[in-house]
């Protein structure tokens, strides 16, 4: 069971920001995309992609558990009731297992996880047998004690490794289903560990290719078995009989089979589309309907004696009833579980749920996602009129208008790859028939477009890959221009931009390095544009990797690379257009146990971020999160699976909440923020808090003085103007742990908080109330 305390320590929940403290953590989980349910004791509890929603009906209370704030783990499996405990049983990706009481308590169960097996572990569903809980595995069967939270027995009916997914029992027997057929013995054999006591239910025969069993229930003494095949449409429900497998459900509907399960002594059948329960005839008992906007998208259904509880993949947990009546118990959160890209302004993010690959056209249509003030806004094929029949799909990249914040930049890899919202409506769409943007040089019809921009004046810059020209602008006025180009870039495929503090744009392009590109301030008049391109090579740019990956600008115009193989910085920014040829970049080196090393070694770096302190926070393909300093001199923290709340080591994007310093990490398992300890400054001390205040005895984190001038002296004084401790902001951004400079914690008082910025006068920003 998880450590109350160090919950509560690191602060994470599906909270808002105002209760999220300097150093906490916190993930973003959607109350959408549901992929099971179950319900009992009065709780419906929905399995979420990367947590679990619980709905308390006589409360009318909703919460969200994930891996931050109880959960063990991360990708949900499924979810199943025990009415002898009063439990739910969560089952992961991964093998583990939670217990989840009535009162909130949650017991890990980690036995299978921890198991020395290789291959598949997934728990893929749970069956509760005379006090027992049995979970059909993808390596055997697991006998567990639900009230020792142990496991009693493993069953393995064949020598090598099955993916078992469903166990039964009928009469005197015990039946396991797997991908490739079903096998019996009897229940009270005591020796069921045994494989030699299991025997293969012929009746249940060995699929032909692309055919594979994914469930089985029991209705009135038979077995029904949904069977899967790769071809669209070809699901079945089979029934067994003695002769064999006869089709009882299937091509008729001409539709896909997204799951299979026992309702209400009914045959629950989710399709692409609707959920129908079947009589055992097959007749049509009762279907779901249309309930919302999005159409849903069922894959689990549960049923209370008078209502049905449903987990939709489009609305999250359900209440629905015969009479047509639904409830959306919705939580906190963003709108979707997918995650690809991120980027902000002004306190503002925009995520894509896409994704846009070199290779791949993946189709997706999660579409993209704003949030403000903890509001979030869906911008996708259900929610705006203007993406229907566009071609819009893969959004992967997005800005948002510093001089509008209600301007949002949507890009994808599509027909039409730049869409433009003004407030929540999309209301421009632009591909190649109606704007520069140039279709693929592929052939494929498509516009490609893998990173956006906005310039402090508010014109689009638009990385348009696989183009002539893969640089191109749409002012603010509506102009559009395509800018110059060099015949080693052209028609290569580009996926990073960033723009410097000159002006400057910096793209990179997939196998040909870090292209330079300066306008010279007229975006009109492309004939005094100057374009360098940076490869590896000493005298060619000195790059790492030809294969760019991150780009970020701090705060001396320094533009730091991100490549598939480590990690560089272009100091002579500007004064490389002038050079008269071009200006190597240069690889840290920083000093390890007296050896002498380059900063991340040969890391894939897949972003950096720079903070309101100028330092730098660098994303990796497997080693999670680098804070390194403003010279990158030295390694002060790295954030990880095994030593913080990061939910992967595997960093696809992140992004700053630049008035917080709130960090928004996106991984492959889904997106995690951690509040760090600077952010922008504010000269006018306009924004100026201290928190918590007051500080109570109860209080163990650091407190907080925020909207300050950037690099401030910061001193904290007592009553009588003694000087308990002080220290230096990073950018807007100080903290104190309460103690004085001796180490001791200070007794309670009124203390006083002054700042000496390098460039002024001190000054007094603030008190705050200590309580010991």
């Amino acid at each position: 069971m998880r450590n109350l305390l160090l919950v509560i320590l690191i602060g994470l929940s599906s909270s808002t920001f105002a209760q999220l403290g300097m150093g906490q953590w916190r993930m973003h989980v959607s109350a959408s995309q549901a992929i099971d349910v179950a319900y009992g004791d009065g709780l419906a509890l929905a399995a979420l992609k990367t947590g679990v929603i619980e709905y308390d009906e006589a409360a009318g209370e909703t919460k969200i558990y994930n891996d931050q704030n109880g959960l063990s783990d991360i990708l949900v499996s499924c979810i199943s009731y025990h009415s002898g405990t009063k439990s739910f049983f969560i089952g992961y990706d991964n093998g583990n297992i939670d217990q989840l009481y009535s009162d909130g308590t949650i017991v890990n169960i980690p036995a299978v996880k921890l198991a020395a097996i290789s291959g598949n572990k997934r728990i893929n569903s749970f069956t509760m047998r005379d006090g027992k809980v049995f979970a059909a595995t993808g390596f055997a069967i697991i006998v567990l004690d639900p009230i020792k939270h142990e496991v009693k027995d493993t069953y393995n009916p064949f020598a090598s490794p099955k993916n078992y997914q469903s166990v039964l029992f009928l009469n005197d027997s015990i039946y396991a289903l797997h991908n490739d057929g079903m096998v019996k013995a009897f229940e009270n054999n005591p020796l069921l560990g045994n494989p030699n006591n299991w025997s293969v239910d012929t009746r249940v025969d060995v699929p032909v290719l692309e055919v594979s069993y994914q469930k089985a229930v029991v209705l009135n003494n038979e077995f029904y078995i949904w069977s899967r095949r790769e071809v669209y449409g070809g699901d079945s429900i089979m029934k067994v009989t003695a002769g064999g497998l006869q089709e009882v459900i299937g091509h008729q509907f001409n539709m896909e089979i997204t799951q299979f399960q026992l309702v209400n002594n009914k045959l629950g059948v989710s399709f692409s589309d609707s959920y129908v329960l079947f009589n055992e005839d097959a007749s049509i008992f009762f279907t779901v309907y249309n309930y919302s906007n999005p159409s849903p998208q069922i894959k689990s259904v549960a049923y209370d004696g008078n209502s049905y509880w449903v987990a939709d993949f489009k609305n999250g947990l359900v209440k629905y009833d015969v009479f047509g009546t639904s409830k959306m118990i919705s939580g906190e959160g963003p709108p979707k579980n997918d995650f690809f890209s991120i980027n902000g302004n002004e306190g503002k993010i925009v995520v894509t749920g896409g994704t846009i690959d070199r290779v791949t056209l993946n189709f997706s249509v999660s579409g993209g996602y704003t949030m403000k003030d903890e509001d979030w806004n869906l911008y996708d094929k259900e929610t705006q009129s203007s993406m229907w029949g566009t071609g819009i799909w893969d959004i992967g990249a997005a800005a948002i208008n510093p001089k509008n914040l209600e301007e949002v930049a949507f890009g994808g890899y599509c027909l039409n790859g730049l869409s433009i919202a003004n407030g929540s409506e999309i209301t421009q769409v632009y591909g190649a028939s109606n704007s520069i943007l140039e279709n693929t040089t592929l052939g494929n019809n498509m516009t490609c477009i893998t990173a956006l921009e906005y310039d402090d004046d508010g014109n689009l810059w638009i990385v348009n890959g696989y183009s002539n020209k893969i640089l191109k602008v749409r002012t603010a006025d509506g102009s559009w221009y395509a800018m110059s180009t060099n015949p080693l870039i052209s028609a290569a495929f580009a996926s990073e931009l960033a723009i410097d503090y000159n002006g400057n744009k910096w793209v990179g392009v997939y196998g040909k390095g870090l292209m330079g590109y300066k306008d010279n301030g007229t975006i009109s008049n492309t004939s005094d544009d100057i374009i360098k391109v940076m490869q590896t090579g000493a005298g060619s740019g000195n790059m790492p990797s030809d294969n760019v990956t991150a780009i970020a600008v701090d705060f001396d115009n320094e533009i730091w690379v991100g490549t598939d193989n480590g990690l560089a910085v272009l100091y002579n920014s500007d004064g490389i257009f002038s050079a008269a040829g071009t200006t190597d970049v240069s690889r840290i080196l920083v000093t390890y146990d007296g050896n002498v090393e380059m900063l991340l070694g040969n890391s894939y770096i897949s972003d950096i971020e720079v903070d309101g302190g100028n330092r730098k926070w660098i994303g990796t393909a497997e080693s999670g999160v680098f804070l390194v300093s403003a010279d990158g001199q030295e390694v002060i923290s790295n954030f990880n699976k095994d030593n913080s709340p990061m939910i992967s080591n595997v960093v696809l994007d992140m992004e700053f909440n630049h008035l917080t310093g709130e960090l928004f990490i996106i991984t492959d398992n889904g997106m995690v923020s951690y509040r760090a300890d600077a952010n922008y400054e504010d000269a006018d001390y306009a924004s100026t808090t201290v928190f918590p205040n007051p500080v109570k005895p109860d209080f163990f984190g650091p407190i907080t003085i925020q909207g300050i001038k950037y690099g401030s002296d910061v001193k904290i004084t007592d009553a009588a103007g003694n000087l308990v401790y002080k220290t230096t902001s990073n950018g807007g951004t100080a903290t104190w742990n309460g103690k004085r400079l001796t180490g001791e914690d200070v007794s309670s008082g009124v203390y006083f908080i002054w700042t000496a910025p390098s460039d002024g006068k001190g000054k007094k920003v603030g008190k705050v109330v200590v309580i010991r």
